[in-house]
């Protein structure tokens, strides 16, 4: 246990006294808050296009032809009878495309074609549905007997707000947006630092042997005991890095949070009408500010630590046997992709499944497989996860770990002095297999 101490302390001091590591602890939260910032802006707003786009027409129903002149930014015009003036005009591009709809049966267009030079997007193309559609609907219920005055009065706005009911039985505003992108950036903060803290663990041990230091080191110190020296130790360093952005993002969130005070009175709802519903009137006051700091910051923060922790170590034990077997980094690749691809997968089910129903059965079992549930687990956090889940797949995961430190001290011992002759999948069996 002291050699294990020794190691983790050399391992942690010589990282966290890094220029670069304190550089970047401070800079970091910038630039991550710089980089969602960026791309939610990039794909609220940035990717948005208004140009005006005209459309020809043509329809052998008065039903299905489109009567307003423009929709959104899209400009429809009556099509010429002849057919080569439009195609002359669509190659010309001085027309972006040709609606041109033979339907019979009004309710089912499966006969409407849009002749294109260069294709829409999906986008463009499920609004040009849209608008279709809706103005079929509304001559159908014209021709009903319903005027344009009657449908422009029944028009809906507003939608569903979701409020929750706490464990004091009080009402607070939800914001399933928000949760999704919580959950989101802690799987993805796991991901990276899973890829990079455990890559600096393979490193060190394939520079160590490169070097033949760990021939002195061995000498003196058990294979197991080094392993899980800089597992642990690197670990502490990650940890580190994390609490301190979880502080500097505190500190910023709750310093903003002074300058915007919640204010009931501009919730649009009259004071006499809010009885004893005063929670729920006041909780739709709240700005994405206040909601942020309603949440359950301790649980999320508390169980993002131990799956962290849980996948890293899982993770970084089977990279630090990949490090001592491996003469090069230009080896490493054919043992990797297996490696890390269940942690690949297990992101683009948390981005997905989860996303859509984040206590869903799927959702459920991926969190419990130890080399998926730590990015799985950690997107539905936020949602609420029951405490009996939270225990048993972290059982899980660390259970895995210790099996995988024995499975990975094995391949170590014997890999760690191996020179000369690259390593296969048969080398490793053989060298677990070994007493």
């Amino acid at each position: 246990m002291k050699n294990i101490w020794v190691i983790l302390k050399k391992e942690y001091l010589t990282r966290v006294k890094n220029k670069t590591f304190i550089v970047m602890t401070f800079l970091a939260p910038v630039l991550i808050a710089s980089f969602y910032g960026g791309a939610i802006y990039l794909a609220t707003t940035g990717a948005e296009d208004n140009t005006v786009r005209k459309v020809y027409i043509s329809s052998n129903s008065d039903i299905t032809n489109i009567k307003k002149n423009k929709i959104d930014n899209y400009l429809f015009l009556k099509a010429p009878v002849n057919k080569d003036t439009i195609y002359n005009q669509i190659e010309r591009e001085e027309i972006d495309a040709w609606l041109d709809i033979q339907d019979l049966h009004v309710q089912t267009l499966d006969s409407a074609k849009l002749i294109v030079k260069k294709s829409l997007s999906v986008v463009q193309l499920s609004n040009l549905n849209k608008i279709l559609r809706d103005e079929v609907h509304t001559e159908l219920l014209k021709l009903s007997g319903i005027s344009q005055t009657i449908l422009d009065s029944t028009e809906i706005k507003g939608g569903i707000k979701m409020v929750e009911i706490d464990k004091t039985g009080a009402l607070k505003r939800s914001n399933s947006e928000l949760k999704s992108g919580i959950g989101f950036i802690l799987a993805m903060i796991i991901y990276m630092f899973i890829f990079i803290y455990g890559s600096m663990v393979m490193r060190s041990a394939i520079e160590e042997k490169t070097n033949r230091i760990v021939e002195v080191i061995v000498s003196s110190v058990a294979p197991f005991h080094l392993m899980m020296g800089k597992v642990l130790g690197v670990a502490l360093v990650g940890l580190t890095q994390f609490l301190a952005w979880i502080i500097l993002s505190f500190g910023l969130l709750f310093g903003i949070g002074q300058f915007i005070k919640p204010d009931v009175g501009k919730t649009g709802i009259p004071p006499e009408a809010m009885g004893n519903n005063a929670d729920l009137a006041g909780a739709q006051g709240f700005d994405f500010i206040q909601q942020l700091q309603s949440l359950p910051f301790g649980q999320i923060i508390s169980i993002f630590i131990i799956f962290f922790l849980g996948g890293y170590l899982l993770y970084s034990s089977i990279f630090a046997a990949i490090g001592a077997a491996v003469n090069q980094e230009t080896d490493v690749q054919q043992f990797m992709l297996p490696v890390s691809l269940p942690l690949v997968f297990g992101f683009i089910i948390a981005q997905s499944v989860v996303f859509q129903s984040p206590n869903g059965n799927l959702a459920k079992i991926f969190s419990m497989i130890p080399l998926t549930s730590p990015v799985v687990m950690v997107v539905r956090i936020p949602f609420g996860v029951p405490w009996s889940e939270v225990l048993l797949s972290a059982t899980i995961l660390f259970a895995t770990f210790i099996f995988m430190v024995w499975v990975s001290a094995k391949i170590y011992r014997v890999g760690i002095l191996m020179y000369g002759k690259k390593p296969t999948w048969r080398d490793f069996y053989r060298w677990m297999k070994q007493s």
